[in-house]
C-alpha cells in the first residue's frame, strides 16, 4: 500500500515535471504569445492541463506536490494577464482612428486630440475590438477565472481599458477629474464646463457604457461575478465624471443657478434606466435638492431684499422685472420643476402614483410660484411706504401689479397659477386706481363742496383754487410714469367720473347767477386737462 502511495507521489510528480519543462519555454518567451496563434493554442492546452491535474490533486493529500503546482499556475495566470493586457491595448484605437463624427483639436502643435461631434443617435453599440480579439481575450479569461485568479483578470482587463475609456471622455470635451480642475472656477466658466458635460454624460451612459457592457458580457460570458467586477473596474473613470455634478449642485445657490442645474437634472433623468442607477438616482436627488434650494433662495432674496430705494416716476422696480422675467423663463422646465417638488415631497416615482401635471393652481409648483409672487408684492407694497406722495405710491404699485399680470398672461403662468389668481391681482390693482382717486382727485372735488351759505363769491373763489390744484397735480404728476397705455385711458376715465360731474356742477350754478362763468375752465377742457395728464404719463 505504501509502494503504491510512493508510486503515485511520484507519478504526480513527473507530471509536474513534464509540464513545468513545456510550460517554462513559453513563460520564458520575450515576445506576446498571441503573436504566433500556435503557441496561444500551445500554451492554454497546457494550462487546461495544469488546471484539471490541480483539481486532481486537490482531492488527494499531497500537499507539498500541490503547492508546486499551485505556483506553476500562479505563474501561468501571471502570463495569461500580461497576455491580455498586451492583446486589449494592441486593439484600441490610436491616433490614426478616423470616424466621420470626430475632428481634430489642434490647439496644441504637438498633439491632438480627436473630439466627438453631437450625436442624436443613441442606439448604438461601438464595438472597439475585432472579433477574433474579443475570442482571444475569452478563452484567456475562461484560463483566470478557473485557476482561481478572476479578481486579476477583472482588474487587468480594466487597467488595460484605462487608457482608452480616459481617450474616449477626453474626447467628448471634457475630463474625469472636472470637479477637482475648476473648483475654483467662476460660474460663467462652470456654465461653460456644463454645456459640455451634459451631452457627454449623454454619450457615456448611453453609448460607451453601454458597449462597456457589451463588451465584458462577451469577454466573461462564462462568470457573472467576474464580468461585472471587470465592468464596474473599468467604468470607474466615466462614474467619477457624476462628481462634477455634485459639485456643481453644491456650488450652484444663486438664482442664476437654476436653469443649468436644471438642464443637468434633465440630462441624468434620462439616462436613469441605464447603467449604475444608484449612482445616478443620487446625483439626480442631489441635483433636486438644488434646484429646491435655488428656489427656496430666490425667496428669501425677494422678501429680505433691504433697498429703499423706489423709481422715483413710481416706474417698475427692477426686483419685480427680475424676479416675473426669471418665473417666466423657470415655467419653461416646470415638469421638471414640478417633479422635483414631487420628489421632495416624499414620491419617488411621479410617473406612477404621484404624475407630473404642473398646469394647475393646486399643484406644488404652482404654489410656490404663487408663494414667490406674493413675497414680491409684500415687498413692493413695503417700498411704496418710502414714497412721501400717496398718490405716488399707489401709481408705483399700480405699474408693478399691471407690470406682473402681463407677465403672467404672456406666457404658461397664466395656466400654471390660473383664473383666481389673475382676478385676485386685477382685483388688488383696481383698489389701488381708487386709492390713487381719492387721495389725489378726491382733494380736488373737496375744493369744489358747496354748502347753502355759498355764494358767487364763494364758487368763484373755489373754482380758482381748483384750477390752481389742477395745475399744480398736472405739473407734478406729469413728471410720473404709467407703464400701460390701457391703464392710462382707464385712469382718465376713473378721475373723469369723480371731477367732471362736480365741476360741472358749480359751474352751472354760476351761470345761473350770471357771473363770469366763462373766464374759469369749461368742464370740457378739464376733462382735455386730465386726459392730456394720462397721456403724459405713458412712457
Amino acid at each position: 500500500m505504501v509502494d503504491e502511495w510512493h508510486g503515485g507521489l511520484q507519478g504526480m510528480e513527473d507530471t509536474l515535471q513534464t509540464l513545468n519543462d513545456l510550460i517554462s519555454q513559453y513563460l520564458c518567451l520575450n515576445r506576446p504569445l498571441w503573436s504566433s496563434s500556435d503557441d496561444a493554442d500551445a500554451f492554454l492546452e497546457a494550462v487546461d492541463e495544469l488546471t484539471s491535474t490541480i483539481h486532481s490533486l486537490e482531492r488527494t493529500s499531497a500537499d507539498h506536490v500541490l503547492e508546486k503546482f499551485d505556483h506553476l499556475l500562479e505563474c501561468c495566470s501571471l502570463r495569461l494577464g500580461d497576455e491580455l493586457h498586451h492583446l486589449i491595448n494592441a486593439s484600441s484605437f490610436d491616433s490614426n482612428y478616423s470616424n466621420p463624427n470626430t475632428t481634430k483639436n489642434h490647439d496644441d502643435d504637438d498633439s491632438h486630440t480627436l473630439v466627438a461631434q453631437p450625436v442624436s443617435n443613441f442606439d448604438i453599440i461601438v464595438d472597439t475590438f475585432p472579433e477574433s480579439v474579443i475570442f482571444e481575450a475569452n478563452r484567456i479569461a475562461k484560463r483566470m477565472v478557473a485557476a482561481g485568479f478572476g479578481d486579476s483578470c477583472a482588474e487587468t482587463y480594466a487597467s488595460s481599458r484605462l487608457n482608452f475609456i480616459d481617450e474616449s471622455i477626453a474626447r467628448l470635451g471634457v475630463r474625469a477629474d472636472m470637479a477637482e480642475m475648476f473648483k475654483s472656477a467662476s460660474w460663467e466658466e462652470l456654465e461653460t464646463q456644463i454645456l459640455c458635460w451634459i451631452p457627454a454624460i449623454r454619450v457615456m451612459f448611453r453609448i460607451l457604457i453601454p458597449s462597456e457592457r457589451h463588451l465584458c458580457d462577451r469577454i466573461f460570458e462564462d462568470s457573472t461575478s467576474y464580468r461585472d467586477l471587470a465592468f464596474a473596474t473599468a467604468c470607474q473613470p466615466f462614474l467619477q465624471l457624476l462628481s462634477f455634478g455634485n459639485f456643481i449642485a453644491a456650488a450652484g445657490k444663486n438664482p442664476e443657478c437654476l436653469f443649468r442645474i436644471v438642464d443637468m437634472y434633465d440630462a441624468i433623468r434620462d439616462i436613469l434606466d441605464d447603467a449604475f442607477i444608484p449612482e445616478v438616482a443620487a446625483l439626480r436627488e442631489c441635483l433636486g435638492l438644488s434646484i429646491k434650494g435655488i428656489l427656496m433662495t430666490l425667496e428669501n432674496l425677494v422678501r429680505r431684499d433691504p433697498s429703499e430705494s423706489c423709481p422715483l416716476d413710481g416706474g417698475v422696480h427692477p426686483m419685480t422685472r427680475y424676479v416675473m422675467n426669471y418665473l417666466v423663463t423657470a415655467c419653461v422646465s416646470r415638469h421638471t420643476l414640478e417633479e422635483v417638488m414631487l420628489l421632495e415631497s416624499g414620491c419617488s416615482d411621479p410617473s406612477g402614483s404621484c404624475p407630473i401635471e404642473p398646469d394647475r393652481p393646486t399643484s406644488s409648483l404652482a404654489v410656490h410660484f404663487a408663494w414667490i409672487v406674493d413675497v414680491l408684492m409684500g415687498n413692493l407694497v413695503s417700498k411704496s411706504k418710502f414714497y412721501r406722495h400717496a398718490p405716488l405710491s399707489c401709481i408705483f404699485l399700480v405699474n408693478n401689479g399691471i407690470y406682473i399680470i402681463k407677465k403672467v398672461n404672456g406666457c404658461e403662468l397664466k395656466v400654471l397659477l390660473g383664473e383666481d389668481w389673475t382676478k385676485v391681482m386685477h382685483s388688488k390693482v383696481n383698489q389701488w386706481n381708487l386709492e390713487y382717486r381719492r387721495a389725489t382727485w378726491g382733494k380736488a372735488v373737496m375744493i369744489l363742496e358747496m354748502d347753502k351759505s355759498s355764494n358767487v363769491n364763494v364758487m368763484t373763489e373755489k373754482l380758482s383754487r381748483f384750477n390752481n390744484f389742477v395745475e399744480a397735480i398736472c405739473q407734478v404728476q406729469s413728471r410720473w410714469v404709467l407703464v400701460d397705455k390701457q391703464q392710462a385711458v382707464e385712469f382718465s376715465i376713473l378721475v373723469e367720473e369723480l371731477v367732471i360731474p362736480a365741476y360741472k356742477g358749480i359751474v352751472e350754478m354760476l351761470k345761473a347767477t350770471r357771473s363770469a362763468a366763462e373766464l374759469y375752465m369749461r368742464p370740457e377742457d378739464v376733462r382735455s386737462c386730465i386726459q392730456q395728464l394720462f397721456k403724459a404719463m405713458v412712457r
